[in-house]
């Protein structure tokens, strides 16, 4: 009767100590958060895609339908404001194989160095 009864509590603890474990596989990993910096080479409004290419040449497409935009010209802007040309740094995530960007805007100009005195 003792034997059973441990047997049951050493279930009982190792049931206890291995469900957080599975508990936390379980969660969705969150996408990572990237960017992608280019000139704009088309935009489809239809689609509400936009597509970027870098100075190495390489070429993403993005899925902009919830993305903030802004333009040289205007802070907050449509994706149809969006022209070839328009360099821009693209935020997003990789989501179901597709790149989901959530910012599209104009690079922040480079820093100046400071003079040494």
């Amino acid at each position: 009767m003792k034997k059973a009864a441990l047997a049951v509590i050493a279930a009982i603890v190792a049931v206890t100590f291995a469900l957080p474990a599975f508990a936390e596989d379980a969660k969705p990993e969150k996408p990572k958060k990237r960017e992608f910096t280019g000139e704009v080479t088309a935009v489809d409004a239809a689609a509400k895609t936009v597509t970027l290419k870098n100075k190495d040449g390489e070429s993403k497409t993005f899925a902009a339908a919830a993305a903030k935009i802004a333009t040289a010209d205007k802070k907050v802007g449509e994706l149809t404001d969006l022209k070839v040309g328009d360099k821009v740094k693209a935020n997003y995530t990789e989501e179901g194989g597709k790149n989901v960007a959530s910012k599209i805007a104009p690079p922040a100009p480079p820093k100046e160095k400071k003079k040494a005195s």
